[in-house]
């Protein structure tokens, strides 16, 4: 339904300045190097910067892929792991996002009962995660992997992101990639869609923010790659507004949580037209979330 946040958002006649999220991940994109991310963790099968894969489903780049899983049966088998060093602040609040894919692409036709588990920790601490499930041939699960907390303490941490499997690890067993990683201290609300985006499937929009806030949440045919600033709007507005409608409002719970499912169509335009998603929350003030941009799978 298209109704009133967005109209709260133009109409608010204060002035603030724009919540500028500070990006604490060093090359969360993997570009050219896997530097300044240290592998360690138990087996796997060619662990590493990864080039020319198409994690998001926008294009071919460079990634951190791994076969994660075991060395001998039986298992458990400990999980693969990348980490560095990150400076966060007690009191403020973080976002954990990343992109990830799952697909065998040594063996695309070969089903299989795992792709494999991706989380993250902060300081020993999990913020995010995400269970890929099983493979079906010659499909590649795409997903978003987020999260929000607040620190503990301030300081230099580890930011650590698993790697498990349930089954053997092989060059050719499934194989799970990563990109885009990032950390950033959020003022608005944290947005995301939890699950594999296949056409005709069933996912989830996940939002955390302020216990018992009036949320918006907004899609677009288009971006602002820059963001534009909204009077008496705290952050930036980045979807294009001739082309914006709203999803849904209403109020996070006790906990700042909100869950809404939708079934995706089964238009292929999805699966090369991407659209682009961003929320707000309405308290004492009008905060505005990070947007983001997301593509179909099949």
């Amino acid at each position: 339904m298209r109704l009133p946040l967005l109209a709260s958002l133009l109409a608010l006649l204060c002035n603030t300045t724009p919540a500028q999220g500070t990006e604490w991940v060093t090359n969360g994109s993997f570009t050219g190097a896997m530097t300044p991310w240290v592998l360690g963790g138990a087996f796997s099968a060619n662990p590493g910067l990864e080039v020319g894969w198409d994690t998001t489903g926008m294009g071919a780049s460079d990634s951190f892929g791994v076969n994660a899983g075991g060395a001998v049966f039986p298992g458990p088998y400990p999980p693969n792991t990348i980490e560095q060093t990150i400076t966060v602040v007690q009191g403020l609040t973080y976002e954990f996002r990343a992109d990830a894919s799952g697909a065998r692409p040594a063996a695309p036709g070969v089903g299989n009962a795992d792709i494999g588990t991706i989380w993250a920790e902060v300081d020993n601490v999990e913020v995010a995660r995400f269970a890929f499930g099983d493979y079906t041939p010659q499909e590649t699960k795409r997903a978003q992997i987020v999260g929000r907390f607040a620190p503990a303490t301030t300081g230099q941490v580890t930011l650590k992101i698993f790697f498990q499997r349930q089954y053997l690890g092989g060059a050719a067993n499934p194989r799970m990639n990563l990109d885009n990683v990032s950390i950033r201290d959020v003022g608005g609300p944290t947005y995301w869609i939890e699950g594999n985006r296949e056409l005709g499937g069933t996912v989830t929009h996940e939002l955390r923010g302020a216990p018992g806030a009036l949320f918006g949440t907004f899609i677009a045919a288009g971006e602002f790659p820059g963001g534009t600033t909204l009077p008496g709007v705290n952050g930036l507005w980045f979807l294009d507004l001739t082309t914006t409608a709203t999803l849904a409002i209403g109020l996070l719970d006790a906990n700042g949580a909100a869950s809404l499912t939708s079934t995706i169509p089964t238009d292929p335009l999805f699966l090369t037209f991407p659209l682009w998603y961003q929320a707000g929350t309405l308290t004492t003030s009008i905060d505005l979330g990070f947007h983001f941009g997301v593509v179909c799978t099949q």
